[in-house]
């Protein structure tokens, strides 16, 4: 899930990134946690734009003969939303029907999703409020026919950076996802994957981890990644209590509904009702989401989080039972706590 051009070789269109303050009505006000009741009427809404991304890695966006913008992400420090903020729409769709970087076509995915965004907070709680429309069911969501997560028809995730983690300020997500992880260019053979110790690699496959994790990641030489140069246990924890993760948060559809929380640093971190609480469900045409979650929850990889500040974040939704990185995401955007930020969580 940064540069000059994070997908300059995609074109330069028109389009998708806009964020904008509006305070439209949402209909009455919701209750979310412990009694607590949000007046979404009355929070600032941002809307930003989700792509499809085919197999851009972190790897991707820095190599030149990849992508233009390589050299400005890595030597200027642009930000991917600094040079893309107008095109994402454009470049989805240059994705999604395999035009650029995507070997695995699948017929009839949308190109991009529109996100509607709304955050407050109170004196222990933030709160955010999703919305975006649900897509026509494909007779093949998958290439190869059937639904890849037969069980959630969407997934929301969202990752969260309090600025300890390099590039997630400029990339976001892509400070996570890697050309060997599952589905991408590099992934290992499944059997090379058990001499590995310290990741959980059960599931036939690498998932997302931060380059801080692993004692190099090539960007250019095959194959590309650093899955398998794990530091060592004392390394990964140091890093863990340093506050070097990505804090991670996830809605799933299936069975009424259900709650992850965990966070990225040497692996994805995931369990059930540990930290952030979701509820969704279709409102007419649209998904809806709210979460509720502690500013300081005690959870280990979930940060501190202070009114006043301001905070990195990337958005996922996975629709039409995908899984992987079959996904559409957003580039880095601001979560403001009465601070500067694309989106301004207001106090309630």
């Amino acid at each position: 899930m940064s540069t000059r051009r994070l997908l300059t070789a995609l074109g330069t269109a028109a389009c998708a990134l806009t964020l904008a303050a509006a305070v439209p009505m949402f209909g009455a006000p919701s209750a979310l946690a412990a009694g607590k009741t949000i007046d979404w009427s009355k929070v600032p809404e941002a809307k930003t734009v989700l792509f499809y991304p085919g197999q851009a890695s972190f790897e991707w966006i820095q190599t030149g003969t990849d992508h233009g913008g390589a050299r400005s992400f890595t030597k200027k420090g642009e930000t991917c939303s600094g040079c893309h903020a107008e095109e994402t729409a454009d470049m989805g769709k240059k994705m999604v029907t395999g035009q650029k970087i995507e070997p695995t076509v699948i017929p009839g995915k949308r190109a991009s999703i529109p996100l509607k965004v709304k955050a407050a907070y109170d004196a222990d709680t933030l709160y955010m409020r999703f919305e975006f429309p649900a897509g026509p069911h494909n007779d093949a969501p998958n290439a190869t026919g059937g639904k890849m997560d037969p069980d959630n028809e969407v997934k929301l995730a969202l990752m969260i950076d309090d600025g300890k983690v390099e590039a997630a300020d400029r990339s976001g997500c892509w400070a996570s996802c890697h050309a060997d992880a599952h589905d991408m260019p590099s992934a290992p053979a499944t059997d090379k994957l058990a001499a590995i110790k310290g990741i959980d690699t059960s599931g036939g496959y690498v998932t997302k981890y931060l380059p801080e994790s692993r004692t190099a990641v090539s960007l250019k030489d095959e194959p590309r990644g650093g899955w398998d140069k794990l530091k060592s246990q004392a390394e990964l924890d140091a890093l863990l209590k340093e506050g070097k993760f990505l804090d991670l948060a996830r809605f799933k559809s299936g069975k009424g509904g259900q709650s992850e929380d965990g966070y990225v640093l040497a692996e994805r971190v995931l369990k059930q009702n540990a930290g952030a609480t979701f509820t969704g469900k279709k409102e007419g045409d649209a998904w809806v989401v709210t979460m509720t979650r502690k500013l300081n929850s005690g959870q280990p990889g979930d940060h501190v989080l202070q009114p006043g500040k301001s905070y990195t974040v990337g958005f996922a939704v996975h629709d039409d039972y995908a899984r992987g990185r079959f996904h559409h995401v957003s580039l880095n955007l601001r979560l403001g706590l009465d601070a500067d930020g694309d989106i301004k969580a207001v106090k309630q």
